[in-house]
């Protein structure tokens, strides 16, 4: 028997920015794996949304997709021939390089595209900045574009957890039992966070490389912070991850994937009000040959 797993993602528009008539600064990307040998990636990252930082909503979407990019090479490099201990020194030490280059490459090119304008900074002291191809912008430039990042890579030798900022990352086990597998800072609750716009990124990166161990966990939930903060405490908020284990159990992944949209807006209706991004990593067995 070989673990099958399936990637399943919704991301909602908050109902404090519907009325705002604000995006949906967050975004998510995944890949499915077509047969046991591959790799399941989901990357879910949130934009700040604050005044500085008014193209969070390009910056969240340029960090998804240079983490699901640099997250693919990644597993193609660590292959079965590298020893677990490897992977875990590379994946703590290198990957977050890659990443946080990657993503500041993806904003200078971006600017490049499209220069900040004098409206977009007409409520700021300073004048916009102007970005010549090949110079490093100042940082204000990188704080328009500000975002966390929470990802998940399953192979079939490891499970690699990265995580920058807020948001949450919860596995499931098969009794049902909720566990975070990286330590959630106290200085997110005052709505500060680490993001990948800031100087201290890379020292802030929490990274964890598990090895594969039958039927656990069973379900990963990546979810931005606009989810936890519908509960009260981590009992009401887990009780979630079980529950959507339950459901997947009980009526299939397709089930879950036709209806979490919906749930994401409920619970930002009647809690956070802000956006809500899911990405779900859900294990079944199957046989493979």
């Amino acid at each position: 028997m070989s673990s099958i797993w399936t990637a399943i993602s919704a991301s909602v528009r908050g109902n404090w920015h519907e009325q705002s008539g604000q995006k949906n600064q967050d975004a998510v990307r995944l890949k499915n794996p077509r047969t046991a040998a591959d790799a399941l990636l989901i990357a879910v990252s949130d934009g700040h949304g604050s005044m500085r930082s008014f193209r969070s909503d390009r910056g969240s979407v340029l960090a998804a997709e240079c983490a699901l990019r640099l997250l693919k090479n990644f597993a193609r490099r660590t292959g079965p021939s590298v020893p677990l201990s490897r992977v875990r020194r590379q994946a703590q030490q290198r990957w977050p390089q890659e990443l946080v280059a990657a993503w500041r490459r993806a904003v200078r090119a971006d600017l490049i595209r499209d220069p900040f304008s004098p409206i977009d900074f007409a409520a700021f002291p300073e004048s916009p900045p102007v970005i010549k191809p090949g110079a490093e912008p100042p940082r204000i430039a990188y704080l328009a574009y500000g975002a966390t990042l929470i990802v998940v890579a399953v192979t079939r030798r490891y499970i690699l957890y990265a995580q920058l900022g807020d948001g949450d990352i919860l596995t499931v086990g098969g009794d049902g039992k909720v566990s975070r597998p990286l330590k959630r800072h106290h200085k997110f609750y005052a709505n500060e966070t680490a993001s990948l716009c800031t100087s201290e990124a890379l020292s802030e990166f929490q990274v964890r490389v598990d090895p594969v161990r039958a039927g656990r966990p069973a379900l990963i939930m990546l979810s931005t912070d606009g989810y936890a903060n519908c509960f009260g405490n981590d009992e009401g908020f887990f009780s979630v991850g079980a529950d959507l284990l339950a459901y997947t159990r009980r009526h299939g992944a397709v089930f879950v994937d036709e209806n979490l949209a919906k749930w994401l807006r409920d619970s930002s209706r009647d809690g956070s009000g802000d956006d809500i991004t899911v990405g779900l990593a859900v294990r079944a067995m199957g046989r493979t040959g």
